[in-house]
């Protein structure tokens, strides 16, 4: 039987491929390719699409406190997701402890290459900021622990001004709710 090198690139490869029944192996960076499943594939006619899965075993451990320091104030109830380059989501969100550990399982990581892992934080604890952007990182280990930062509020300043008179300051009280 032909054998065929497929590159995936963003999830997706297409190929010319025989009908018949082939042994499927991966190489991909990060990943366990013995995962590869499934490990044995049949082509038929008039299936033009087949889906394949590899898992990934690291473990990335984002750990929020209120200065992004290993021994800050933890932020427990910040929620973060997995995310690609474009901030599509994926998987479940996960939440910090109360140790401000939030913890993604099955990630990749490689000693030399590792690919990057997205994601992005979706909320705090009610009381802290947070980055909502999307952010990376690298594993070069099968175990690493990310420190982010969710700080307490800035102080902000309020104007409050007579409508009908240019800049004249009014006294009074206001709430945010």
């Amino acid at each position: 039987m032909d054998k065929y090198t497929i590159t995936i690139t963003n999830g997706v490869g297409e190929e010319n491929i025989l009908n018949g029944s082939y042994s499927v192996s991966a190489n991909v960076t990060g990943y366990d390719n013995t995962s590869i499943d499934p490990s044995s594939l049949t082509v038929a006619a008039g299936t033009n699409s087949y889906s394949l899965t590899i898992a990934a075993n690291g473990t990335l451990t984002l750990h929020v406190t209120e200065d992004g320091t290993s021994t800050g104030t933890p932020i427990v109830g910040a929620t973060f997701i997995r995310t690609d380059a474009s901030g599509n989501e994926y998987g479940t969100a996960i939440t910090t402890d109360s140790n401000g550990d939030a913890i993604f399982a099955n990630v990749p990581y490689d000693s030399a290459n590792a690919p990057l892992v997205y994601f992005k934080q979706t909320a705090s604890d009610g009381a802290h900021e947070f980055n909502p952007d999307i952010q990376s990182t690298t594993l070069t280990a099968s175990s690493e622990t990310l420190e982010v930062q969710n700080a307490n509020p800035a102080e902000r300043t309020i104007n409050l001004t007579d409508a009908n008179y240019a800049n004249l300051p009014v006294d009074g009280t206001l709430s945010l709710n």
